[in-house]
């Protein structure tokens, strides 16, 4: 997202420096000095008329990106996972007759079944996000701590897996405490043979 505006603003140094390149007066007798914006040759109305228009895009570009980012809401996630769960939690994205993901406040809400494993229709939102994670059960709902002492969320991670059915976008993360987490990734995975068949590995 950085690059359009690190364009914009080169675009704008590059408008400023032609423009003070055109509205200069030369001293009498003193020809123009040729430079990388205009040919040796190119006479003051002319420098004048592309300052302008380069002053004009640049303007036009500013107003675009400005109502880009007014538009475009930050991606958000809410995860409701099942009370007590300990495991791995894994959302498949894009999947064809999965259900979509639903909005409430602004926030795309995940709400994880007991098995660990979401598959659903809606694609992947990437950005940077404050997501939050709750606990869901008959009783309502408890927020889960994603850092600090007590937290319980860990090795948070985006992808893309290749199967038999093509590819596949996924996010996956760990609930648990510290050590548990630990004994998770000290461990290998398994290799599914199918692909379909992936489940997260809950732990008891």
């Amino acid at each position: 997202m950085i690059l359009p505006y690190l364009a914009a603003v080169l675009l704008a140094l590059a408008t400023a420096y032609s423009a003070v390149v055109s509205f200069r007066q030369k001293p009498e007798g003193e020809s123009a000095r040729p430079s990388w914006i205009f040919p040796g040759r190119t006479n003051r109305p002319t420098r004048i008329f592309v300052g302008i228009a380069m002053l004009i895009l640049v303007i036009g570009l500013g107003m675009r990106f400005a109502a880009n980012s007014r538009n475009s809401a930050p991606r958000s996630f809410r995860f409701l996972i099942p009370e007590g769960y300990r495991g791995w939690v894994r959302v498949e994205f894009e999947i064809p007759g999965a259900p979509a993901l639903p909005a409430e406040r602004g926030q795309t809400v995940i709400k994880i079944p007991p098995p660990g494993l979401l598959r659903t229709s809606s694609p992947e939102q990437y950005g940077w996000a404050r997501d939050t994670y709750v606990f869901y059960s008959s009783a309502g709902l408890r927020p889960i701590p994603d850092s600090g002492p007590a937290r319980l969320i860990w090795g948070k991670i985006n992808g893309e897996e290749t199967g038999p059915s093509g590819k596949r976008k996924y996010e996956e993360f760990f609930v648990g405490n510290e050590q548990q987490y630990k004994d998770q990734i000290d461990q290998p995975k398994p290799k599914d043979s199918s692909w379909d068949s992936h489940s997260p590995v809950a732990i008891p």
